[in-house]
């Protein structure tokens, strides 16, 4: 059985605070009921996936707090179509009511940006590693990055959507500077009295070395997904 769901077991409670396990028949045993709650759970897992955050964010989308509620509610309504329960005059209404509560929720959720894990490209020479990717929900864009080595040291940075950035440096957090609430010079240059300022960016990186060293074309590529409030941008970032 999978273990792979946004809500375990112990979740699939009644809106009364009740186990779901009251309205089984009394014949199926604890482990079928085991085994039929675990059914529901992987087919309310994969009909969220599938239906509603493929290509959107992250999936699975186990960042988003709000999934383990919503899963249960499909759970539960799928539980209650099931010929296993008991005969209850109003079991189909509730049904009903708990699927409608999952369709809405998911219809209305706010998810923030999101990254894949970020796995070496099986060609790589180096084994270093991408040991830390951050996101941010004003600028992360959905899109493929490339971060290609140039040098042992040096890797070129490239989204899809954004384009070419400035150039990273293993070992050394990426950007300059972490990103804050308010648009800020990155360092990249600085007039007196005519400071250039820029957008924060899209993404935060840091490539640590391994115990083999990089080589130029070796690389990582993985996906951002941005958020489902993802602000305009304003200003403009350092290409090239």
């Amino acid at each position: 059985m999978s273990n792979m769901t946004y809500c375990g077991d112990t979740d699939v409670i009644l809106d009364n605070g009740k186990s779901i396990d009251v309205l089984f028949d009394v014949n199926i045993t604890a482990l079928d009921k085991l085994k039929m709650k675990q059914a529901a759970r992987d087919r309310a897992f994969n009909f969220i996936n599938d239906r509603y955050l493929r290509g959107k964010t992250a999936v699975p989308a186990f960042h988003i707090p709000s999934l383990k509620e919503i899963e249960k509610d499909l759970v539960v309504a799928n539980l209650l179509n099931g010929a296993f329960t008991m005969e209850t005059s109003n079991t189909s209404e509730w049904s009903k009511k708990y699927e409608e509560r999952a369709i809405d929720s998911l219809a209305n959720m706010r998810y923030g940006a999101s990254a894949e894990a970020v796995i070496p490209d099986r060609q790589n020479t180096g084994d270093g590693t991408v040991s830390r990717i951050e996101v941010n929900d004003d600028f992360t864009l959905s899109e493929t990055w490339t971060l290609k080595a140039n040098t042992a040291d040096k890797f070129a940075v490239y989204g899809s959507s954004t384009g070419y950035l400035r150039e990273l440096t293993v070992g050394v957090i990426y950007p300059e500077k972490a990103w804050g609430t308010t648009i800020d010079d990155y360092g990249f240059e600085n007039i007196l009295y005519n400071a250039v300022r820029y957008a924060q960016y899209p993404i935060g990186l840091l490539i640590t070395a391994g115990s083999i060293p990089f080589v130029d074309g070796d690389k990582f590529v993985f996906k951002t997904y941005a958020a489902s409030y993802l602000r305009k941008m304003s200003g403009r970032l350092i290409m090239g």
